[in-house]
This record gives C-alpha cells, structure tokens and sequence, in this order.
C-alpha cells in the first residue's frame, strides 16, 4: 500500500507537470496570436495614414501652389504598396481579411488616381476643370468608401482579438486549475499514507512494546526468586564447580551471540537514521518544488501585466492617428485662410511629423513588450523543466530508502538467529542443572524452584521472540 501511494504522488505530480507545459505553450500560441492581431491592426490605421498624407499633400499643392507640399504625397506613393505587402503578409491565414485586401486595393487605385489629376490640372493651370473635379465629391466619395472598408477590417482584428485574449485568460484559468487541484491531491494522499502507516505500523508497534513491558516484569520478579534461593544453597555450591565451569564456558558463548546482536542493533540503528536523512531529502526536493510552482505562476502574473502595458501602448497609437487627423484638417483650413503664403500650413505640417514620430516610438515600445514577454515565458518553460528533474530526484532518494529498509529487514533476520541460539545454549545449561541437582541432594527443593522458575522464563522468552517477529514483519 505504501509503494502504491509513493507511486500515486508521481504519478500526480507527472501529470500536473504535463498540463502546465501544455497549457504553458497554448498561452505562448495565444499571446503570439495577440501580438499578431494587434501588428494587422497598426498596419490597417498606417494605410489610412499614409492615404490621409498623400490627401495632405495634394490638398496643400492646391491650396498654395507650392510643390513643396508635394512631398507627402510623393512619399505616401512609395509607402502604399509596401503596407499593402506587409498587410497581405500578415493576413495569409485569413481569406477574409485577404478579400477585403482584394476588394480595397482597385479602389485606393481611383483615389490615388483623383489625386494625381487633381494635381495635374492645378500644375497645368486648368482651375476650371480642377474646381469641377473637386466639387463634384468624387475625392470625398472614395475617402468614405475607404474609410468604411478600413474600419469594416479593423472591427475584424477586434473581435479576433477579443476572442484571443478569451482564449488566453481560459488558458490561464485552467493552468491555476490543474496546479491547485494537483497540490490538493498530493496532500490528500499524502495524509492517506500517514493514517495508513499510523494504523499498521505505528499502532501494533506500541501494543508490542506494551507486551515486552509486562513480560520483562515478570521476568524481573521470577529472577529475583532465583536469586534468593541462590542465596540460601551458596554453602553446597563447592561440589559443584566442575559443573559451574562448564555453565561459565556456555555462558561465555552466550555473551558473543550476546555482543553479536547488540552490534546488528546498532546497525539498524545506523541505518534507521539513514532512512530519516533520506526522508528528510525527500521533504527538500517536495519544497523545491513547491517554490519552482510559485516562479511559474509569478511569472504568469507578469505576463498579464505586460499584455496590458501593451494595451495602453495601442489606445496611445490609436489617439495619436487621431490627432494627426485633425491637425491636417486643420492645416488645410489654415492654408484657405492663408492663400499664396501658407506659413500656418507649415507649423500644422511641422507638428504632423513630430506625432509621426511617436506614433513610431510607441510601435517601439510595443515590440520591446512582445520581447519581454517571450523571455518571460521562456524562464517559465525552464522552471517547469527544473520541476519535473526535482521531481525525478524525489523518486531517486525514496528507492534509495526502500533499499535501506530492505537491509534493515536482513539484520533483524539475524537478531533472530542469534536469539534461536541463545536458546539452545540455555538447553545445555538445563542439561548441567539437572547434574547439579544429582549431586546436591541438599538442594533439592531449590533446585526444584529453579527448574520451575528456568521454566517460566523460557516461556517468557518464546513470547518475546514471536513478538520479535511481529516487529520484523511490521518493519
């Protein structure tokens, strides 16, 4: 039963290990996935970006004449076939996203191709023609259609998103699951097996402890008798030293199987300390273990932390493509008012770039997150790596103590053969009692007393070794 138990808590402790890798890598996989809805995302508001500058652009061309303010929208050109790159890349492995794409692209086609002849008819100086094209909406038409698409896609990445980030919380959620439910059934079985070594051992134990108790009692008191009767045949005790040395010679053979026992009781007395130094390991590598759970849910902890940083980071992108969308309405408006100079175009334009910029730097801060966390959740894979060698080691030092009590269980086999002996040298001492008793016929009635108290005493002595053997049986 207690083999079966020590096999139950590793295997427990195989399988709590086994769930929180698995549930370690789909929290990777989830957060990857997140990290990679949160990059379409960015790059959907940078196509709108980069469309609402070659718009700026076009705008301040007309407005000013200046193709200076072309610069824009000659760099939005160049921009605009790289994010559509990077978002079909991105998109692969949804066809829905990768049909929005399809459907999108002829349209920034014409919007990109009203730009452009809106900026010929202006280098050209045909303001007729260019008012008639810029009040007929065509421009504004395909900005809203684009718009509305964008937007359509970004709500796409939002719901994929959400759903993500459900899946890692469950992911979570279960792996707390699984690692309480598995320390709850380690303790369980681990009082299961202290009630059952209470019960089997430790309990029949102390009830033959008792037994010796009262047996050795009684011992001491027949012995004493002895010793009194001893005492009054001392004067006819002469005759009879032939006798008593060979009585001396059998008790000297007695006192080697004597000192023989005492030193296989100091061995399993040495190797009993043995087992409770093993056991004690057992409780180290147990705490090991325990505080390499406690590293995995603490860098669990900051996992969530830092998705959340990431979060923050995002809305912090969204609000600045907003700003910078209201600076170029607003740099337009000023370019109206100004005419031929447009010097406020210029500031509204300068302040344009510089939420460009942190635009960019929190897309930095982003990346370095996503970095952070990796690496934690690669100091969570190594943690659950040294758990279960832990583990191993455990199972290691407990076979080393079931081989320890193995030989324990040999030494008491010797035990008893000595007492075996003992008490086949008690027989011959019978044996030169009863020759005694021919010669002392004064005696008689002591020697009578002895034999009945020698008597006693074997009984006594065949209830200690049957109690001998229930101890090496319970051991």
């Amino acid at each position: 039963m207690m083999a079966l138990g020590l096999g139950l808590v590793a295997l427990i402790n195989m399988i709590v290990s086994a769930i929180a890798y698995s549930t370690n890598s789909s929290v990777i996989k989830t957060i990857t996935s997140v990290g990679h809805t949160h990059e379409v995302k960015s790059n959907i508001r940078l196509l709108e970006k980069v469309l609402v500058d070659a718009e700026t652009g076009q705008r301040g061309f007309i407005f000013a004449g200046s193709e200076s303010f072309l610069e824009p929208y000659d760099q939005s050109l160049e921009d605009i076939d790289r994010v559509f790159q990077d978002l079909y890349q991105l998109t692969s492995d949804n066809p829905l996203q990768t049909q929005n794409l399809d459907d999108l692209r002829p349209i920034f086609d014409e919007k990109i191709a009203e730009l452009n002849q809106t900026i010929r008819l202006k280098k050209s100086r045909q303001e007729e023609q260019l008012m008639a094209l810029v009040k007929s909406e065509l421009g504004k038409r395909l900005m809203d259609e684009i718009r509305s698409r964008l937007h359509e896609m970004y709500e796409i990445e939002d719901e994929l998103l959400r759903v993500r980030q459900s899946d890692a919380m469950q992911a979570r959620r279960w792996m707390q699951f699984s690692l309480l439910s598995g320390t709850i059934s380690l303790l369980f079985l681990i009082f299961f097996i202290y009630r059952l070594i209470e019960n089997n051992v430790i309990l029949p134990i102390e009830d033959v402890a008792l037994n010796l108790t009262s047996m050795s009692s009684q011992l001491a008191s027949t012995i004493e008798e002895q010793e009194n009767v001893t005492s009054q045949q001392a004067a006819s005790m002469s005759q009879t030293t032939a006798t008593i040395s060979e009585l001396a010679a059998s008790s000297q053979h007695m006192a080697s199987q004597a000192e023989s026992s005492s030193a296989q009781e100091k061995q399993v007395i040495t190797l009993t300390e043995t087992g409770q130094d093993s056991m004690q390991s057992s409780i180290e590598k147990v705490t090991i273990l325990h505080d390499n759970s406690e590293k995995i849910t603490h860098h669990t902890q900051l996992l969530e932390s830092q998705t959340a940083q990431i979060g923050l980071i995002s809305n912090l992108v969204s609000e600045i493509a907003m700003q910078t969308e209201l600076l170029a309405l607003n740099a337009a408006i000023e370019a109206v008012r100004a005419g031929e100079n447009g010097k406020g175009f210029g500031v509204v334009a300068s302040e344009i770039r510089k939420l460009a910029d942190q635009s960019k730097h929190s897309a930095t801060q982003i990346n370095g997150l996503v970095q952070e966390i990796k690496q934690s959740i690669t100091a969570t894979t190594k943690v659950t790596a040294v758990g279960t060698e832990k583990i191993n080691q455990l199972m290691e030092v407990l076979q080393s103590t079931a081989a320890i009590f193995e030989t324990v269980v040999t030494s008491v086999h010797t035990v008893v053969l000595n007492s075996q002996q003992i008490a086949a040298n008690v027989k011959q001492q019978d044996i030169a009692l009863q020759q005694i008793t021919e010669v002392v016929t004064s005696i008689n009635q002591g020697a009578a007393q002895t034999v009945i108290g020698i008597g006693e005493t074997r009984t006594s002595t065949e209830q200690l070794k049957q109690n001998a053997l229930t101890l090496s049986n319970l051991v």
